[in-house]
């Protein structure tokens, strides 16, 4: 089986060169070259794509396969099994296990031979006739250690976002004050015919009560009319007597603080004699009863702090409290304004808003879950994949699991003869080499339809990948990159379906770790970083690109600034040694995605045959 796998792997890169460059080759990728754009404009132009491409439609039934992130297969494994058993295609495969000519079993071929030896003296063996010394019953086993290895998020950065915002403290009380005027001794000024008194109040309040006074000190001189303006409210007034205390009602009933109000009446005053001339306001006087605020209030700097984990929720589940890791300034400070009873204030603070950062102890067993349930399975060694000071946030893990064979038969004679029907288990390597044989005939294949050609229709490549990249500490918000929890803690709704599909993905065992990137820089502080990933169609393209092009080759995958995900080059495939590639994290699928139809029945009708061919040689008198 290896010197076959040899040669294969030897021919198959060796075929691959050589259809790429055969006459017929070249005509169709010139063909191809022609024709490239036909597609891209049908694209461009919908009205167009009924038209281009026969068959057209919006809406195919396979779209009722795709459940999104969180939906299944839509059932199209179990189509699948339907269509190899029920189709032409599927049922010639089926049949051609049974139809094909059958082998012609030479009768004196030692597994023949053997065979009706120990089936001839099967009687002595089994009631204990025989000769004891010649055979006894025997259970053979054998162990190997297989290396896998997993990772695991072991502290993770959470952060907290702390804003500072202004608050007011205090209370207000109210009291009376009592204001008054005398506008005959207050400056005047003439404007458009008119004399007028301005007052400025120097406190602020509702006016609860406005009454006006006039002392006639003029004797007995002919009366005169004027209207007087105050506050708003016109008072017909006339001379022919005192006025005292008499209530009038402004327009509005407050009074501002700094804000003007005025008196006024006609520049001239008419009486029977003629014109006279007045230069000060008549002499009145203007009391006003306010009921003011006096206010106590100051502003007040206040933080408040919102986390994207529960602080407390390490010291609950007994594990280590949050380690503080450092703080930042992400909001400038400086004065901010802020407006009491219409008083405008500014309030300084250094800074208005930190985000702090903090280690947290994950609790997840990431992909080396199944490895940390298996008493088979041992650690023999970690390495820290991403470093925070002393503390490793992400490691991978090494295990060797010892796996057991075992097989029960008869000695005879030295000869051991199998009756539990799996001695190639116990022979030799310690199994049958079928899984990694299987495995690397399979990442062949893969190779095959994964090709990727750019604009150089000779550049084919295998295995690519494709750059993901997830948010870690976001202010006030969970980290986006943990391997396990989504759903359980406060903040993962701000976390995309991008962050939602690589944490599957890691699960899967199909990403490649390539370190972080910053993306927001604040006075040359990072305050948000994200961590950067390769992700692979499946883990056999995974396994290849890491141990082959990264381990063999030695060509690495880039950073989280600049990464490289591309797929691997025919020469690079050329010379990646797959004997040296473990496939042990690939056997599981593989075990699992098999589906071998009526396998009893195809055993039986083989063993049949069998049974069959060998009566028919004893007919014919070969076998005696």
């Amino acid at each position: 089986m290896r010197a076959f796998w040899g040669g294969l792997i030897l021919l198959l890169p060796l075929l691959a060169v050589a259809d790429t460059t055969s006459d017929a080759f070249n005509s169709g990728a010139e063909f191809g070259k022609g024709n490239k754009g036909q597609g891209t404009n049908s694209l461009n132009n919908p009205d167009s794509v009924t038209g281009s491409i026969p068959g057209y439609t919006s809406n195919p039934p396979e779209t009722g396969y795709y459940g999104g992130i969180n939906g299944d297969d839509g059932g199209l494994v179990n189509k699948g099994m339907e269509g190899l058993l029920n189709s032409n295609a599927g049922q010639a495969v089926i049949d051609a296990g049974t139809k094909n000519p059958l082998p012609v079993i030479d009768p004196n071929a030692p597994f023949i031979t053997a065979g009706k030896d120990a089936e001839s003296n099967a009687d002595g063996m089994i009631n204990g006739t025989g000769n004891p010394q010649q055979c006894q019953e025997t259970n053979v086993s054998k162990s190997e250690f297989e290396k896998y290895t997993c990772e695991r998020d072991a502290w993770i950065e959470q952060s907290c976002s702390r804003t500072a915002k202004i608050v007011i403290e205090g209370d207000s009380t109210w009291e009376t004050q009592t204001l008054q005027y005398e506008l005959y001794d207050i400056p005047m000024q003439e404007i458009n015919g008119r004399n007028i008194v301005t007052i400025v109040p120097q406190v602020s309040g509702e006016i609860i009560q406005a009454t006006y006074s006039w002392q006639n000190n003029t004797g007995n001189k002919p009366r005169f009319f004027m209207n007087v303006s105050i506050l708003g409210a016109e008072i017909p007034w006339h001379n022919k007597g005192n006025y005292q205390n008499v209530s009038f009602t402004p327009v509005p009933a407050t009074l501002t603080a700094g804000v003007a109000f005025t008196s006024s009446h006609p520049h001239e005053l008419r009486d029977g004699s003629g014109r006279q001339k007045f230069y000060k306001h008549v002499p009145m006087s203007i009391r006003l009863v306010l009921r003011v605020k006096k206010n106590n209030s100051v502003p007040k700097v206040e933080w408040t702090e919102s986390c994207g984990f529960q602080k407390s929720r390490g010291v609950l589940a007994a594990k280590s409290a949050p380690v503080f890791v450092s703080s930042v300034c992400s909001e400038a400070g400086g004065y901010r304004p802020v407006t009491i009873d219409g008083v405008v204030q500014q309030v300084w603070s250094d800074c208005w808003e930190y985000l702090d950062q903090y280690l947290v102890q994950s609790g997840s067993n990431g992909t080396c879950e199944p490895l940390m349930n298996d008493p088979a399975c041992t650690v023999t060694g970690t390495q820290c994949l991403t470093q925070n000071g002393s503390y490793c946030e992400h490691e991978r893990v090494n295990y060797e699991c010892q796996r057991k064979f075992t097989s029960g038969g008869i000695i005879c004679g030295g000869e051991y003869f199998c009756k539990t029907g799996d001695c190639s288990d116990t022979d030799g390597a310690g199994d049958s080499g079928f899984d990694e044989a299987v495995s690397k005939l399979a990442g062949l294949a893969s190779a095959a339809d994964d090709v990727k050609k750019g604009q150089n229709a000779m550049d084919v490549r295998a295995f690519t990948g494709k750059v993901t990249s997830c948010r870690k500490a976001i202010a006030g918000f969970s980290n986006c990159c943990k391997d396990s929890g989504w759903g359980q803690d406060v903040g993962l709704s701000a976390c995309n379906s991008e962050e939602l599909a690589l944490g599957k993905a890691k699960a899967k065992k199909i990403t490649v770790s390539l370190g972080e990137r910053c993306d927001r820089e604040v006075l040359g502080v990072c305050l948000q970083k994200s961590k950067v990933y390769c992700v692979f169609e499946g883990k056999l393209a995974r396994i290849i690109q890491e141990q082959g092009r990264r381990d063999q080759l030695g060509v690495g995958f880039g950073s989280g600034k600049n990464p490289d995900c591309r797929g691997i080059t025919i020469p690079e495939l050329q010379n990646i040694n797959f004997d040296l590639i473990n496939f042990s994290d690939f056997y599981s699928d593989l075990m699992d995605n098999q589906k071998i139809p009526d396998s009893s029945v195809m055993v039986k009708q083989v063993k049949d045959r069998i049974a069959a061919q060998v009566q028919q040689q004893q007919g014919q008198g070969g076998i005696k």
